[in-house]
Protein backbone atom coordinates (compact mmCIF):
# COMPACT_ATOMS: atom_id res chain seq x y z
CA UNK A 1 0.00 0.00 0.00
CA UNK A 2 1.35 3.44 -0.84
CA UNK A 3 0.50 7.04 -0.46
CA UNK A 4 -0.47 9.16 -3.36
CA UNK A 5 2.02 12.30 -4.07
CA UNK A 6 0.24 14.73 -5.47
CA UNK A 7 2.55 17.20 -8.06
CA UNK A 8 2.96 20.66 -6.94
CA UNK A 9 4.14 21.60 -10.63
CA UNK A 10 0.19 20.48 -11.74
CA UNK A 11 -2.30 23.20 -10.81
CA UNK A 12 -5.09 20.28 -10.67
CA UNK A 13 -6.08 18.69 -6.91
CA UNK A 14 -4.58 15.42 -5.42
CA UNK A 15 -7.83 13.81 -6.19
CA UNK A 16 -8.07 14.96 -9.86
CA UNK A 17 -4.37 13.83 -10.37
CA UNK A 18 -5.25 10.14 -8.95
CA UNK A 19 -8.02 9.87 -10.95
CA UNK A 20 -5.98 10.59 -13.61
CA UNK A 21 -3.46 8.05 -12.84
CA UNK A 22 -5.68 5.18 -12.58
CA UNK A 23 -7.93 6.06 -15.62
CA UNK A 24 -3.87 6.00 -17.31
CA UNK A 25 -2.72 3.00 -15.49
CA UNK A 26 -6.35 1.25 -16.83
CA UNK A 27 -4.90 2.24 -20.41
CA UNK A 28 -1.94 0.54 -20.22
CA UNK A 29 -3.14 -2.38 -18.66
CA UNK A 30 -5.94 -2.96 -21.48
CA UNK A 31 -3.16 -1.88 -24.09
CA UNK A 32 -1.31 -5.50 -22.86
CA UNK A 33 1.70 -3.61 -20.91
CA UNK A 34 2.94 -5.65 -18.25
CA UNK A 35 6.01 -4.28 -17.16
CA UNK A 36 4.64 -2.58 -13.95
CA UNK A 37 3.21 -4.49 -10.59
CA UNK A 38 -0.30 -5.56 -10.74
CA UNK A 39 -2.81 -2.97 -9.59
CA UNK A 40 -5.66 -4.03 -6.98
CA UNK A 41 -8.96 -2.68 -6.97
CA UNK A 42 -10.47 -1.14 -3.62
CA UNK A 43 -14.14 -2.36 -2.54
CA UNK A 44 -15.33 0.16 -4.77
CA UNK A 45 -13.58 -0.91 -8.10
CA UNK A 46 -11.10 1.90 -8.35
CA UNK A 47 -7.46 1.42 -8.28
CA UNK A 48 -7.08 3.98 -5.17
CA UNK A 49 -9.12 4.52 -2.00
CA UNK A 50 -9.12 7.26 0.57
CA UNK A 51 -7.66 7.02 4.32
CA UNK A 52 -8.44 10.13 6.82
CA UNK A 53 -8.75 12.02 3.43
CA UNK A 54 -5.05 11.01 1.71
CA UNK A 55 -5.52 8.73 -1.15
CA UNK A 56 -3.53 5.36 -1.38
CA UNK A 57 -3.31 2.74 -3.90
CA UNK A 58 -2.17 -1.15 -3.80
CA UNK A 59 0.10 -3.44 -6.14
CA UNK A 60 1.31 -6.76 -5.78
CA UNK A 61 4.59 -6.91 -3.73
CA UNK A 62 7.53 -7.77 -6.65
CA UNK A 63 10.37 -9.53 -4.98
CA UNK A 64 13.74 -9.28 -6.89
CA UNK A 65 17.12 -7.74 -7.31
CA UNK A 66 18.35 -4.31 -8.91
CA UNK A 67 19.45 -3.60 -12.44
CA UNK A 68 23.33 -5.22 -12.63
CA UNK A 69 24.04 -6.36 -16.57
CA UNK A 70 24.06 -5.87 -19.95
CA UNK A 71 20.78 -7.77 -20.31
CA UNK A 72 19.37 -6.01 -17.31
CA UNK A 73 19.94 -2.92 -19.16
CA UNK A 74 18.60 -4.50 -22.69
CA UNK A 75 15.70 -5.26 -20.77
CA UNK A 76 14.79 -2.04 -19.33
CA UNK A 77 15.17 -0.58 -22.79
CA UNK A 78 12.70 -2.74 -24.50
CA UNK A 79 10.21 -2.29 -21.61
CA UNK A 80 10.65 1.85 -22.06
CA UNK A 81 9.79 1.28 -26.27
CA UNK A 82 6.79 -0.75 -24.99
CA UNK A 83 5.68 1.89 -22.77
CA UNK A 84 6.18 4.37 -25.37
CA UNK A 85 4.78 2.72 -28.31
CA UNK A 86 1.11 0.94 -26.77
CA UNK A 87 0.41 4.22 -25.00
CA UNK A 88 0.36 6.76 -28.24
CA UNK A 89 -3.41 8.64 -28.20
CA UNK A 90 -4.31 9.69 -31.25
CA UNK A 91 -5.66 12.75 -29.88
CA UNK A 92 -2.96 16.37 -29.91
CA UNK A 93 -2.18 17.74 -27.49
CA UNK A 94 -0.48 21.41 -26.59
CA UNK A 95 2.41 22.53 -24.74
CA UNK A 96 3.93 18.81 -24.17
CA UNK A 97 7.49 19.09 -24.48
CA UNK A 98 8.22 22.58 -25.15
CA UNK A 99 6.32 23.35 -21.95
CA UNK A 100 9.11 20.80 -20.41
CA UNK A 101 11.91 23.19 -22.47
CA UNK A 102 10.82 26.35 -20.75
CA UNK A 103 10.90 24.49 -17.27
CA UNK A 104 14.25 23.49 -17.79
CA UNK A 105 15.61 26.66 -19.55
CA UNK A 106 13.88 28.39 -16.61
CA UNK A 107 16.07 26.44 -14.08
CA UNK A 108 19.31 26.77 -16.08
CA UNK A 109 18.53 30.31 -15.79
CA UNK A 110 18.89 30.04 -11.79
CA UNK A 111 21.47 28.38 -11.81
CA UNK A 112 22.97 31.13 -13.70
CA UNK A 113 21.76 33.92 -11.64
CA UNK A 114 22.06 32.13 -8.20
CA UNK A 115 25.68 30.40 -8.69
CA UNK A 116 27.13 33.52 -10.17
CA UNK A 117 25.96 35.43 -6.14
CA UNK A 118 29.15 34.77 -3.64
CA UNK A 119 26.24 35.89 -1.09
CA UNK A 120 24.15 33.21 -1.77
CA UNK A 121 26.45 30.32 -2.34
CA UNK A 122 28.37 28.69 0.41
CA UNK A 123 32.44 28.36 -0.46
CA UNK A 124 32.33 25.02 -1.55
CA UNK A 125 29.58 25.44 -3.43
CA UNK A 126 31.58 28.86 -4.74
CA UNK A 127 34.71 26.78 -5.61
CA UNK A 128 32.73 23.94 -7.79
CA UNK A 129 30.82 26.62 -10.01
CA UNK A 130 34.24 28.38 -10.15
CA UNK A 131 35.08 24.72 -11.74
CA UNK A 132 32.36 23.43 -13.56
CA UNK A 133 29.81 26.53 -13.71
CA UNK A 134 31.34 27.59 -17.42
CA UNK A 135 31.71 23.95 -18.53
CA UNK A 136 27.88 23.23 -17.11
CA UNK A 137 26.71 26.57 -19.27
CA UNK A 138 28.18 25.71 -22.32
CA UNK A 139 26.81 22.39 -22.15
CA UNK A 140 23.55 23.76 -21.88
CA UNK A 141 24.06 26.62 -24.91
CA UNK A 142 24.96 23.96 -27.30
CA UNK A 143 21.57 21.58 -26.41
CA UNK A 144 19.71 25.46 -26.69
CA UNK A 145 20.77 25.75 -29.84
CA UNK A 146 19.89 22.45 -31.07
CA UNK A 147 16.79 22.00 -29.77
CA UNK A 148 15.98 25.47 -32.45
CA UNK A 149 16.84 23.89 -35.65
CA UNK A 150 14.42 23.41 -37.89
CA UNK A 151 14.44 19.55 -38.27
CA UNK A 152 14.13 19.44 -34.17
CA UNK A 153 11.51 22.14 -34.00
CA UNK A 154 9.25 20.04 -37.17
CA UNK A 155 9.67 16.92 -35.62
CA UNK A 156 8.59 17.77 -32.22
CA UNK A 157 5.96 19.62 -33.62
CA UNK A 158 5.04 16.19 -34.99
CA UNK A 159 5.18 14.51 -31.81
CA UNK A 160 2.14 16.65 -29.99
CA UNK A 161 0.13 15.05 -32.68
CA UNK A 162 0.43 11.54 -31.36
CA UNK A 163 1.43 12.05 -28.01
CA UNK A 164 2.40 9.32 -25.24
CA UNK A 165 2.58 8.15 -21.84
CA UNK A 166 5.95 8.47 -19.63
CA UNK A 167 6.89 7.37 -16.30
CA UNK A 168 8.47 10.58 -15.56
CA UNK A 169 10.55 8.48 -12.61
CA UNK A 170 13.14 6.05 -14.51
CA UNK A 171 15.93 5.65 -11.72
CA UNK A 172 17.29 2.44 -10.62
CA UNK A 173 15.31 2.28 -7.31
CA UNK A 174 11.92 2.29 -9.49
CA UNK A 175 13.22 -0.26 -11.59
CA UNK A 176 13.59 -4.19 -10.21
CA UNK A 177 14.45 -7.30 -12.07
CA UNK A 178 12.16 -9.84 -10.57
CA UNK A 179 13.03 -13.56 -9.42
CA UNK A 180 11.70 -14.95 -12.47
CA UNK A 181 13.86 -12.42 -14.49
CA UNK A 182 11.39 -10.32 -15.60
CA UNK A 183 11.98 -6.39 -15.68
CA UNK A 184 9.38 -4.40 -13.61
CA UNK A 185 8.94 -0.51 -12.95
CA UNK A 186 7.52 0.95 -10.18
CA UNK A 187 6.14 4.19 -8.02
CA UNK A 188 4.30 5.22 -11.23
CA UNK A 189 2.54 8.50 -9.02
CA UNK A 190 4.20 10.83 -12.07
CA UNK A 191 2.60 9.27 -14.97
CA UNK A 192 1.80 11.77 -17.38
CA UNK A 193 1.78 12.78 -20.88
CA UNK A 194 5.52 13.86 -22.36
CA UNK A 195 8.51 13.70 -24.49
CA UNK A 196 9.35 10.28 -25.11
CA UNK A 197 13.13 11.60 -26.05
CA UNK A 198 13.34 13.12 -22.87
CA UNK A 199 12.34 10.38 -20.74
CA UNK A 200 14.90 7.92 -22.70
CA UNK A 201 17.84 10.80 -21.75
CA UNK A 202 16.79 11.04 -18.63
CA UNK A 203 16.42 7.17 -17.71
CA UNK A 204 19.90 7.00 -19.45
CA UNK A 205 21.31 9.34 -17.16
CA UNK A 206 20.15 8.12 -14.07
CA UNK A 207 20.49 4.14 -14.49
CA UNK A 208 23.36 3.66 -16.33
CA UNK A 209 26.01 5.23 -14.54
CA UNK A 210 27.59 6.63 -17.39
CA UNK A 211 28.74 2.77 -18.28
CA UNK A 212 28.95 2.30 -21.96
CA UNK A 213 28.55 -1.39 -21.89
CA UNK A 214 25.00 -0.16 -19.93
CA UNK A 215 24.15 2.88 -22.02
CA UNK A 216 24.29 0.98 -25.43
CA UNK A 217 22.58 -1.54 -23.91
CA UNK A 218 19.67 -0.13 -23.10
CA UNK A 219 19.61 1.77 -26.40
CA UNK A 220 19.87 -1.58 -28.29
CA UNK A 221 16.76 -3.44 -26.37
CA UNK A 222 14.82 0.28 -27.10
CA UNK A 223 15.08 -0.02 -30.69
CA UNK A 224 14.62 -3.79 -31.13
CA UNK A 225 11.19 -2.21 -30.32
CA UNK A 226 11.54 1.22 -31.41
CA UNK A 227 13.90 2.18 -33.76
CA UNK A 228 15.25 5.84 -33.85
CA UNK A 229 15.88 7.99 -36.87
CA UNK A 230 18.78 10.34 -36.73
CA UNK A 231 16.57 13.48 -35.69
CA UNK A 232 15.23 11.43 -32.70
CA UNK A 233 18.93 10.05 -32.06
CA UNK A 234 20.23 13.96 -31.67
CA UNK A 235 17.19 15.10 -29.76
CA UNK A 236 17.90 12.11 -26.96
CA UNK A 237 21.73 13.03 -27.30
CA UNK A 238 21.19 16.97 -26.47
CA UNK A 239 18.68 16.50 -24.06
CA UNK A 240 21.22 13.86 -22.59
CA UNK A 241 23.85 16.42 -21.89
CA UNK A 242 21.79 18.76 -19.47
CA UNK A 243 23.30 19.18 -16.06
CA UNK A 244 19.60 18.69 -14.51
CA UNK A 245 21.34 18.35 -11.01
CA UNK A 246 23.71 21.16 -10.95
CA UNK A 247 20.09 23.32 -11.96
CA UNK A 248 18.37 21.14 -8.69
CA UNK A 249 21.49 22.17 -6.35
CA UNK A 250 21.62 25.70 -7.45
CA UNK A 251 17.37 25.98 -6.20
CA UNK A 252 18.48 24.41 -2.66
CA UNK A 253 21.91 25.74 -2.18
CA UNK A 254 22.40 24.93 1.61
CA UNK A 255 20.89 22.03 1.83
CA UNK A 256 22.88 18.41 2.32
CA UNK A 257 21.15 16.41 -0.66
CA UNK A 258 22.25 19.63 -2.66
CA UNK A 259 26.43 19.18 -1.86
CA UNK A 260 26.10 15.43 -2.21
CA UNK A 261 24.75 15.95 -5.88
CA UNK A 262 27.85 18.42 -6.65
CA UNK A 263 29.89 15.91 -5.20
CA UNK A 264 28.50 13.01 -7.40
CA UNK A 265 28.87 15.42 -10.38
CA UNK A 266 32.42 16.51 -9.36
CA UNK A 267 33.24 12.80 -9.45
CA UNK A 268 32.14 11.67 -12.80
CA UNK A 269 32.68 14.62 -14.32
CA UNK A 270 35.53 12.90 -17.23
CA UNK A 271 32.73 9.84 -17.60
CA UNK A 272 29.79 11.90 -18.00
CA UNK A 273 32.13 14.01 -20.78
CA UNK A 274 32.93 10.50 -22.48
CA UNK A 275 29.00 9.31 -22.51
CA UNK A 276 28.36 12.34 -24.41
CA UNK A 277 30.90 11.50 -26.50
CA UNK A 278 29.23 8.02 -26.55
CA UNK A 279 26.17 9.72 -27.47
CA UNK A 280 27.26 12.18 -30.26
CA UNK A 281 28.88 8.69 -31.99
CA UNK A 282 25.43 6.87 -31.44
CA UNK A 283 23.37 9.73 -33.46
CA UNK A 284 25.81 9.29 -36.49
CA UNK A 285 25.53 4.96 -37.03
CA UNK A 286 21.95 5.20 -37.73
CA UNK A 287 20.99 1.62 -38.78
CA UNK A 288 23.77 -0.53 -37.07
Amino acid sequence: MKPFFRSNLLRSGTIDQIKTMANYIHLLTNNGFNSMPEWLASNSGKLWTLNQGRPFYVTTWIHGRSMENQEDFEKLGRVLASLHTTSNLSSPIHGLFFDLIRLWQYKDRLFRRRMAKSNYTNRWTRRWYKKFGESCNQISDRTWTEIKSPEIVNFLEQEKIRPALIHSDITSQNVIIANDGQLFIIDWDRIKLGSIYAELATALMNTTRFNPVFIHALLKGYEEIRPLDRTERKMISCLYRLPREAWLAAQFPQNVRSRNMLDIMEQTWLLRLKAMDLLNEWENQQGE
